[in-house]
């Protein structure tokens, strides 16, 4: 084992390396990066102090940026699972304020924590998202799933995809790096379109605000540079 100041050395240059090296997947990344920058100054004032989970579903995007870049894959699902989340509920919050001091209550009692743990489930809200945009409903659920599939939950596919034959050995060792080509790529796409249908879900709710601004031309861009990325990779 590496010491610990050498793993986050390792891993940061690891960053460098995978920006300098994959510029198609890392551009839909940068576009994505650049539209939240664009829309998140103008979201003052809005709906229930919405805005606030746009923000943190950046800060969650840029952070599994960081994790899936330096070959971190399986915890970087595990932050992506949290941009989406932001998104989903803030939208929930935007079009159910009346239930905004429900979740603000959350620490007050055992029965407020209870409370919204009965009123915020994932399945529910992303009914409700399904309800309102079929398309950016059903887009969040093919990546809220494979985020869970591949590192957000402690499932199969993250365990398997990740080990590395043991030379001489018939053991295997399960990889805390991953820059393999192929699985790399595969979670570059996966981070891209974490950062899509979160920003897809903000612009459900903040129209004017994309519509007044260079975010929505990014966004549209982010969904063009996404399409032309190999299908192998997926």
């Amino acid at each position: 084992m590496v010491s610990f100041e050498d793993y986050i050395d390792g891993v940061r240059g690891n960053s460098r390396s995978t920006l300098q090296e994959h510029d198609q997947a890392v551009s839909v990344l940068r576009t994505l990066d650049s539209a939240y920058a664009e829309i998140l100054p103008r979201l003052t004032g809005t709906r229930e102090g919405t805005a606030i989970f746009a923000v943190m579903s950046h800060a969650a995007f840029l952070a599994g940026v960081e994790l899936v870049t330096s070959g971190q894959i399986p915890s970087s699902c595990m932050v992506f699972r949290g941009c989406l989340e932001n998104a989903l509920y803030g939208f929930y919050l935007f079009h159910h304020p009346e239930l905004k001091q429900v979740w603000m209550g959350r620490h007050d009692s055992a029965g407020a924590k209870k409370r919204v743990r009965e009123e915020f489930p994932v399945g529910r809200m992303e009914k409700f998202l399904l309800e309102e945009s079929e398309a950016i409903g059903t887009q969040f659920e093919l990546v809220y799933d494979t985020t869970i599939d591949f590192g957000a939950h402690p499932n199969m596919l993250a365990f398997t995809s990740h080990l590395m034959p043991i030379e001489g050995s018939t053991d295997q060792v399960w990889q805390y790096i991953n820059l393999q080509p192929v699985d790399l790529l595969f979670a570059l796409r996966v981070a891209a379109m974490a950062g899509v249908n979160a920003l897809n879900i903000f612009a459900l709710m903040f129209t004017k605000a994309f519509a007044e601004s260079a975010c929505a031309s990014l966004l549209s861009q982010a969904h063009v540079e996404f399409q032309q990325l190999p299908e192998t990779w997926w």
